[in-house]
This record gives C-alpha cells, sequence and structure tokens, in this order.
C-alpha cells in the first residue's frame, strides 16, 4: 500500500551573508513498506524524525529528496486537486487531543467539515446521519454533537479525533503518538478502538509511538528509529526476540517489565541524542555505542538482510558473513 524510498526531509536555518547553508536532517534517507491491512510501528527517541516522516506522507512536511508511493501512485510533487483526493485516502491522527480540535467549533461543526470539503453528501439530513454514525463508532453519544471539545474527557477528545480521521474512509490512517497525552487508565481503551477499527474497515496504521511495549501489542512489524534514520526493522516478535541493532536492545532493555531477564548484551545508553543540525560522522549512533569501532567512526553501515523479515543497519552485522 505505502512504499517510501530514501526519503529526505532537511529544514533549512537562516543563515548569515556569504555563510554555507546549513539543514536540520530531521529525515535522512528513510526506506519503509507498508502492507494492506497491516500495522507498522515506528519508535525512537523524541527528535528522531518519527512525526516529520508521518507529515511528510500527508504533505504536511517538505520533501528535499526520494519518494513516496500509495496504493502505486506517486505522491512526491503533487498538489493542487490531485493531493487534495489523495488525502481522502490518508489520514492522521494527531497526537494532543487538546489542542488537535478547534474549541470553537462543536463537535457536529468539527466532524462535519471533512464532509463539506469533499462533499459527501446530498442533503443535510444524510450529512447529520453521517456525523451520528461516526460518533457512534467511536463509542461517542451522538445526542452530544453539538457540545464544545471543553465538555469531554481526554479520551472522548481523541475518539472524536478518531473520528475525524475516518469521516472519508481512508485506507491509511497515521497515528502520531495517539495515546501518550492520555491517563494510562483510558490508553488501552483507544489502543482496543483502534485495532477494532482495522478489523472492522480494513485499514492499515502507521503507528508512531516510543513505547516499545505498547508497539509490542498492537503492531505487525516495527521500525527502529534513530536521527532521522532506520537502524532496524522487522516483525515484532522477531526484533524483540533478538534485538540486533545496540540500540534497539537498549531501547527493549528500558521497557518496565515483571520479569527478571533482561538482554545481557544491553549496556545502559550513555550521553544525550546528537543534533540532527550536526549529525555525527560514521554511524550517527556510534558515540553512545558501547561496541563502536573505528569502522563506525568511520562510515555508515548499510541495512543488511538477516532474515526475509528483518533486517540492520549495524556494522557489527553488516561486516559479518
Amino acid at each position: 500500500m505505502l512504499r517510501i524510498d530514501n526519503l529526505k526531509a532537511y529544514y533549512p536555518l537562516a543563515q548569515r551573508l556569504f555563510a554555507p547553508k546549513r539543514f536540520v536532517r530531521a529525515v535522512d534517507g528513510v526506506s519503509l513498506r507498508l502492507g494492506e491491512r497491516e500495522t507498522l510501528g515506528l519508535v525512537g527517541e523524541s527528535g528522531c524524525g518519527k512525526t516529520t516522516l508521518g507529515r511528510a506522507i500527508l504533505g504536511l512536511a517538505p520533501v528535499t529528496e526520494g519518494s513516496i508511493h500509495f496504493q502505486g501512485q506517486d505522491l512526491s510533487g503533487r498538489n493542487g486537486n490531485a493531493l487534495h483526493q489523495l488525502r481522502r485516502k490518508i489520514q492522521m491522527i494527531f497526537q494532543d487531543p487538546y489542542s488537535s480540535l478547534d474549541p470553537l467549533m462543536t463537535i457536529e461543526q468539527i466532524l462535519g467539515e471533512p464532509l463539506d470539503i469533499h462533499r459527501l453528501y446530498s442533503s443535510r439530513e444524510e450529512r447529520l446521519e453521517k456525523i451520528h454514525s461516526l460518533m457512534e463508532s467511536v463509542g461517542l453519544d451522538s445526542s452530544q454533537a453539538r457540545r464544545y471539545p471543553h465538555e469531554f474527557s481526554g479520551g472522548q477528545r481523541q475518539r472524536v479525533g478518531i473520528a475525524r480521521a475516518l469521516a472519508l474512509s481512508p485506507r491509511l490512517i497515521i497515528c502520531d503518538e495517539p495515546v501518550s497525552a492520555l491517563d494510562v487508565s483510558i490508553q488501552a481503551q483507544i489502543i482496543n478502538l483502534l485495532v477494532d477499527i482495522q478489523q472492522r474497515e480494513k485499514i492499515s496504521y502507521l503507528f508512531i509511538s516510543h513505547d516499545l511495549a505498547l508497539v509490542q501489542h498492537t503492531c505487525h512489524r516495527v521500525a527502529v528509529m534513530y536521527l532521522g534514520r532506520i537502524v532496524e526493522e522487522g516483525l515484532v516478535e522477531e526484533v524483540r526476540s533478538q534485538p540486533l541493532h545496540p540500540y534497539t536492545q537498549a531501547l527493549w532493555n528500558a521497557v518496565p517489565t515483571l520479569e527478571k531477564e533482561r538482554l545481557s548484551e544491553a549496556l545502559p545508553l550513555a550521553g544525550e541524542v546528537p543534533s540532527p543540525l550536526n549529525p555525527p560522522p560514521g554511524c550517527h549512533f556510534h558515540p553512545r555505542c558501547p561496541h563502536a569501532t573505528e569502522e563506525c567512526r568511520r562510515s555508515y553501515p548499510s541495512r543488511r538482510e538477516i532474515s526475509a523479515t528483518h533486517s540492520v543497519a549495524c556494522h557489527l552485522h553488516t561486516s559479518s558473513k
């Protein structure tokens, strides 16, 4: 359904006269595949480029280089009516339900807006019927359609955000940390709702998160992102049971668990994530990696296929045969 090849999204910085151009390399050469009815988890620390990648797919962030194909159609360079039509098939659930809904609009107006833009009804009665159906599909009482967002709880607001994403019957929904701003007691309800919707509507998800435990229970595959690049990708159980990249090992080791077992080879990470404005030479992870070698400092590793469903970009594995 979705194919991303060598995608780069650079943000130019203001510069002095005659000074060399400088860029924030938010996404730096990402390639991904997402199938029909599949959930792909995209995980990594804050600032690694996950949200920028999601916004680039929607055309909300600039694409410097590379290509994005959705259902065989190239999204690169599309604008105007062509992009308008494709956006019906790709929607987004935003992270913060408190800021993603217009406080001056009622729920009826919020859910009716995409229907108005794409003219998906023939009468006022049909419009209202669609809005009520959307509310009920996410577990909201349709009698509350005339209320404003501030009259709802955080979980209810996120249900409104989900209903808005469903309004155009999309084939792909980008979930940008959809439960991170919610209470833990509400998170499971929203996740279960998303799973039910996927089974009912037969849609695909790109599930952006920093929570590996959450990804483990909701996704079919996972891609681990570090400083704008994918360092490991594979089936969730495969990456969970045999994490190959030292960064992936450290992330799994940081997941709270009642089990005593930890990955013996995983050592605590030192330092902070480098700036995407000035990434380290070679492998971007080498300043924090306990296994870094001179080769890691000199060159960035290519991704190696460990199996048909598991790949990693690490000199510890790419150099071995």
